[in-house]
């Protein structure tokens, strides 16, 4: 559901807290805040479908969201996990495509959506905001890079170890990663059955605990040596 914002001057503030945003001009805060609406996402509702017309950009006040590719074949594999303080689905306002991926809330989660008509009229006129806008492209070109030397390059095993560490710094102040079976293999492009098997092989070795979709590591090296070695 999306709300009339009850307070351009909050959203305001927070959207100049943002590093997209952060140095820019006054005028392009205010236009932006003006342009902006709260959406309250509930856990695992779609937030955009995949090849839906970009009309917005979104930033993450609380919860978090899942980036999803959806193959023809109805697959699904999470490409990224977006928390507060992140902004998403700038790429479809920018080109004037269709939205590459779903997003869909991981949490209940408090959205800032922003005009597109606005963000790009703001971008055009504020020099510092582009030059952010570059510098989280390329972060995003990089990190694609990475993931698709990962899956082309590593075996299974590799592919759940990392995922599973790079989770764990998500997750590091609850101590825990909060992760179905199902979740990761979406995450990884494996069968929840193969996840299932290989995490039960490391619960016996003692590299980690699981239950009721939370897991510990407890042994960090051996999962970033299996990470490292798994080459294909």
């Amino acid at each position: 559901m999306t709300e009339p914002h009850k307070s351009v001057v909050n959203i305001q503030a927070f959207i100049s807290s943002l590093p997209l945003f952060v140095g820019s001009r006054p005028e392009s805060l205010a236009a932006l805040a003006a342009a902006s609406r709260i959406r309250k996402i509930p856990k695992g509702q779609v937030v955009f479908f995949q090849s839906d017309q970009g009309d917005a950009i979104y930033a993450v006040r609380s919860g978090s969201v899942a980036i999803q590719l959806v193959n023809t074949d109805g697959r699904e594999m999470i490409i990224n996990q977006v928390g507060p303080g992140e902004v998403f689905g700038e790429l479809a306002v920018l080109t004037g495509r269709p939205r590459s991926t779903n997003v869909v809330a991981m949490k209940p989660t408090e959205l800032v959506m922003i005009s597109g008509e606005v963000f790009t009229r703001v971008v055009d006129s504020d020099m510092v905001i582009t030059r952010h806008l570059l510098d989280l492209l390329a972060h995003r070109l990089s990190a694609s890079t990475v993931r698709e030397s990962s899956l082309a390059f590593l075996d299974g095993q590799a592919r759940l170890a990392l995922t599973l560490l790079n989770l764990d710094e998500q997750w590091q102040e609850e101590g825990l990663i909060s992760a179905s079976q199902a979740e990761l293999a979406v995450r990884t492009g494996l069968t929840r059955q193969t996840v299932a098997k290989i995490l039960g092989r490391w619960r016996r070795a003692g590299w980690l605990l699981t239950g009721r979709g939370r897991i510990m590591l407890l042994d960090r090296e051996a999962l970033k040596r299996t990470s490292q070695e798994g080459t294909l």
